[in-house]
């Protein structure tokens, strides 16, 4: 089967999926939009390629961000069992949410791992640094992607977070600033235009400690197939952290993964939003698999079932570039 049968395929097979589970299925009209049988081809894209090494600091995989805008909210917290997240919006800035701080978390761990440094380079140029992170639309105005991602690392890197683990024996915690000096030098009307300095962050010293000490391995192929969900991208690193050593299934009910991963947690206890959630759920976890066939789970009544799974980026991959 030649490559453009082989997509073919695989999207009747999504969108039939799409259709029997009740989701909506994006229809492939228009090039300009993030339609499902683009989708596929970054999901088989994914699949296909050698892994592409990344890490996320281990305390960003278990507790994610907020997923919507949180307005005027200055605090945030997320718990997970015994791990708690709280962030904090520094400066003159608000809350970051969305993919885009995932998306910029995942090249600060990554970066971070590599060099060993607190110092990362983000690049020359503004386009430079949006291709790294796997964005390839540089569209402006006020709701323009990189409008966009600059309000967001704004907010990201001026953020205070503190980490927290509590159990019955003691609890531990850290706190510190995102990043502890920012030079951005870009200018967003001129995206291609390189600048005399390249923008570079500095970041905080807890948090840089973090990252390298507890560094969870990511394939960056399958961040960057799944990158316009915050959903997808949230349940892909903490799929990679929660299956890399499990040795027998676990069982985990929905209105338990909606406390850890939906948008209010206070609403666990509502049968219609947590099964919206499981919907949402269930859909991103179909297109992970599509990228990474060797992810076991299924679903019983109530409850997702995880176990053991290959990883999708194998130990011979894990080492850290000097």
């Amino acid at each position: 089967m030649n490559p453009s049968d082989k997509r073919k395929s695989e999207y009747r097979k999504m969108k039939a999926a799409f259709e029997w589970n009740d989701w909506p299925v994006p229809t492939p009209q228009s090039f300009h939009h993030w339609t499902l049988a683009r989708q596929v081809d970054r999901l088989v894209t994914a699949r296909e390629s050698e892994p592409d090494l990344g890490f996320m600091a281990r305390l960003m995989a278990l507790c994610s961000l907020p997923r919507t805008n949180p307005g005027s909210r200055l605090q945030y917290k997320r718990v997970n069992g015994p791990y708690k997240l709280i962030m904090i919006a520094g400066g003159d800035n608000k809350l970051p949410y969305g993919n885009l701080p995932r998306l910029l978390l995942a090249w600060v761990s990554t970066e971070a791992v590599r060099t060993q440094s607190r110092e990362l380079i983000l690049g020359a140029s503004l386009s430079e640094f949006m291709r790294k992170l796997g964005i390839y639309s540089t569209s402006g105005g006020s709701r323009g992607t990189r409008t966009r991602l600059r309000n967001q690392m704004d907010r990201l890197f001026h953020a205070q977070v503190s980490l927290v683990y509590e159990d019955k024996y003691g609890k531990k915690s850290l706190s510190s600033l995102v990043a502890d000096r920012i030079s951005l030098w870009w200018d967003p009307k001129r995206p291609d235009e390189p600048v005399l300095w390249d923008s570079k962050i500095e970041l905080g010293e807890k948090f840089f400690q973090e990252i390298i000490r507890h560094p969870v391995p990511l394939d960056m192929n399958i961040l960057k197939a799944i990158k316009r969900s915050s959903l997808g991208l949230d349940l892909y690193m903490w799929l990679t952290y929660r299956t890399f050593s499990l040795k027998k299934p676990v069982q985990l009910r929905w209105r338990n993964l909606y406390r850890q991963f939906g948008v209010n947690p206070t609403k666990a206890t509502d049968r219609v939003t947590v099964d919206n959630f499981r919907r949402k759920a269930l859909r991103e976890l179909f297109k992970i698999k599509e990228a990474w066939p060797d992810l076991n789970y299924e679903t019983v009544r109530g409850a997702l079932i995880l176990s053991a799974s290959k990883p999708a980026v194998a130990p011979r991959h894990l080492r850290v570039v000097k």
